[in-house]
């Protein structure tokens, strides 16, 4: 790429602010307690109580605070929306280029769970509306860095949890 770091900082400046297409969640108990038995977590609150006749007793399982990985960064998680943006068209094209050329040099490098500003915790049944916003958009050690904050919603407005997703793209997926 021939661009100066000037250039390259404003041509990537453009989808700072971006908006993320909305994504709908379904909150299901079987999937919290698969998730959390995955982690190994033997926490009642996360995988039920055993009752005396055998059941599981489900009533008031919380999920575990890794569960949002299911709908940010998992099948059709909503931090993926930016594999479809574009830059903006030059003239006399029709679309602008991807911004992320090559899906298979896209790494998920992190992701971070804030519950400090959560108004109640993630449960069976709920429905779920993500949203985000690209906060970072840079060039650094030959990587395109990403990096969005995603805000989950109950349909009462009732936030449950905000996550950050940062990915790379490697050289040859960007450029």
């Amino acid at each position: 790429m021939d661009m100066n770091p000037e250039e390259l900082k404003e041509k990537y400046d453009y989808f700072i602010g971006k908006k993320l297409a909305t994504k709908i969640h379904r909150v299901k108990s079987k999937n919290m307690v698969k998730l959390a038995e995955l982690l190994g977590s033997t926490d009642p609150k996360y995988i039920g109580v055993r009752r005396e006749d055998g059941t599981v007793d489900l009533s008031n399982i919380v999920a575990h605070p890794a569960y949002p990985a299911l709908f940010s960064v998992g099948d059709g998680g909503a931090a993926f929306d930016v594999t479809g943006w574009r830059f903006p068209p030059k003239e006399g094209e029709e679309k602008g280029e991807l911004l992320i050329k090559n899906f298979g040099k896209l790494l998920h490098t992190a992701q971070q769970y804030q519950y400090s500003r959560a108004e109640i915790p993630i449960q069976h049944g709920q429905k779920l509306t993500v949203e985000g916003v690209m906060e970072q958009c840079y060039i650094k050690s030959d990587m395109l860095w990403l990096v969005v904050r995603l805000f989950a919603r109950t349909e009462e407005e009732k936030l449950v949890v905000e996550s950050i997703v940062t990915t790379a793209v490697r050289k040859g997926g960007w450029e």
